[in-house]
């Protein structure tokens, strides 16, 4: 499968070493607003075929399939262009800015007879598998907690008055589309719809969320999600259930987690307290798992992408997890 990319950020980058990684697939053009840019990043990467125009690149014999990874404004566009044209599009997240897009891009989708698929790394990498390969041990979750605080740099510079892409209104920027996106997926991948969800935003200058918070209910146990790109946090994000907990650092990267479980009360009914603490410390039974994540984590999504291309059928899971998440940004979403 020939793939061409659109957009030459860092994402796009790590996106041609996963491909690389993978068997059936090959990064055969690029796609940039300049021919300058377009030619330094071909010839960077060794990519052999260069484009400028959407249109002559949609309408290209050799080409099978389109990374899309420009701003998040235009992914349904670009990607409808693709896909009905007869390529299958493989769309960095979020993969629209609303749940009506999606839906849109779908029926495109199915009506062209392609594979349509958000880049989320996260929901094919071994470490979502091995959270949900331990959620039994920790018992019936109540509470869970996930956490994306990330300050950018260029967040110095908005406050300067320099605007910024990832800021930007009419690119849909933010910190919901940019991190949040992270948690709300995660939370869908392992529960799927929750019965509500409740959430508040801080909104920049520019029109758009700098950070948010919401309060999701699951009919038993509640999710807590945190994401900003103006303040950093050092707090991991936890699952706890009544026999103990799943501690994981970085939602983007989960290599690996701690399992934690709960400490024996009975066992320690006739000690005093400074004995308590010591026997509680020993029964707490802290363990830590590696998830044997490879560096490059696109690899997983990119191999995923190939075999849906082959069997279309394991896309659908997928794309009800987009869908559902997409259902919840527009929820949390409290600009226009």
């Amino acid at each position: 499968m020939k793939i061409a990319v659109v957009g030459t950020s860092l994402i796009t980058e790590k996106f041609i070493d996963a491909a690389r990684m993978c068997n059936g697939i090959e990064v055969a053009a690029v796609c940039s607003r300049t021919k300058e840019k377009a030619a330094m990043f071909g010839d960077k990467f060794d990519i052999p075929l260069r484009f400028t125009d959407l249109n002559e690149l949609a309408g290209s014999p050799v080409i099978d399939a389109v990374y899309v990874a420009s701003p998040n404004s235009f992914h349904c566009e670009q990607s409808v262009l693709m896909m009905q044209s007869g390529k299958h599009v493989f769309c960095e997240k979020p993969i629209a800015v609303s749940a009506d897009e999606f839906s849109r891009m779908l029926n495109v989708a199915s009506d062209a007879g392609v594979v349509l698929l958000e880049a989320s790394k996260h929901i094919f990498s071994p470490g979502i598998k091995t959270i949900q390969s331990t959620l039994p041990e920790i018992g019936s979750v109540r509470r869970a907690a996930f956490e994306f605080n990330q300050y950018s740099s260029r967040y110095d510079r908005l406050k300067q008055g320099e605007d910024s892409n990832i800021f930007s209104k009419e690119l849909a920027g933010g910190a919901l589309y940019d991190l949040g996106v992270y948690c709300v997926q995660l939370m869908v991948a392992l529960w799927g719809k929750p019965a509500s969800v409740v959430g508040s935003s801080y909104i920049l200058r520019t029109g758009v969320d700098g950070l948010g918070s919401a309060i999701v209910d699951y009919d038993g146990f509640i999710v807590e999600l945190s994401y900003s790109k103006i303040t950093e946090s050092a707090t991991p994000s936890v699952i706890q259930g009544e026999n103990g907990s799943i501690v994981f650092d970085n939602l983007s990267r989960i290599e690996k987690i701690d399992v934690i479980k709960r400490k024996s009360y009975s066992a320690l009914d006739n000690l005093s307290r400074s004995e308590e603490k010591d026997a509680a410390a020993r029964e707490k039974g802290r363990r830590q798992i590696d998830c044997n994540a490879v560096e490059n984590q696109m690899v997983y999504e990119t191999q995923a992408f190939i075999d849906m291309v082959k069997s279309p059928e394991k896309a659908k899971p997928y794309n009800e997890i987009s869908m559902i998440s997409l259902e919840i940004m527009d929820t949390l979403k409290k600009w226009n």
